[in-house]
């Protein structure tokens, strides 16, 4: 119980002291390597890596499923008043994900293919090479970069 404390403690302060200055800088396209060194506040290169992914996913910018199931969409619940003055809680879609605005990325086809990964910039390199992609194929929103590198 008390290492889960103190590692919750330690994971609110990194939230709390980095995790907007590490987004905005992802947001800006720095590599992982040049956010880490840049960072007000000095965390490891694991925590950077851990923020973005979590950001990735919770924002919809990488799915993990193809776009059009239903393991993709996220629900905030939203506490409500009827009529009668009733407090009750409605579950509610946080958005909604068109298809159209995802991109089918192959991270082994790109790691293994030297004419494409040679055409990457530091900023997705370092995104392929240190992102825990635990499968081969994910979605990306076209909104991260330009795609037509990774084609």
């Amino acid at each position: 119980m008390e290492d889960y404390f103190n590692k919750s403690l330690a994971n609110f302060i990194k939230d709390f002291a980095c995790r907007n200055e590490v987004i905005a800088k992802f947001k800006n396209k720095k590599p992982i390597s040049v956010i880490v060194k840049e960072l007000t506040f000095p965390i490891s290169e694991e925590s950077v890596i851990t923020m973005i992914w979590d950001y990735l996913i919770e924002n919809n910018i990488i799915l993990l499923y193809e776009p059009s199931r239903n393991e993709n969409l996220q629900y905030d619940i939203v506490k409500k008043n009827n009529e009668f003055g009733k407090i009750y809680f409605e579950k509610v879609k946080k958005g909604n994900i068109n298809k159209d605005d995802y991109e089918l990325i192959n991270i082994r086809e790109l790691k293994e293919s030297k004419s494409k990964y040679d055409k990457l910039g530091l900023f997705e390199k370092e995104l392929i090479e240190k992102l825990p992609f635990k499968r081969d194929v994910y979605y990306l929103k076209q909104v991260i970069t330009t795609t037509n590198n990774l084609k």
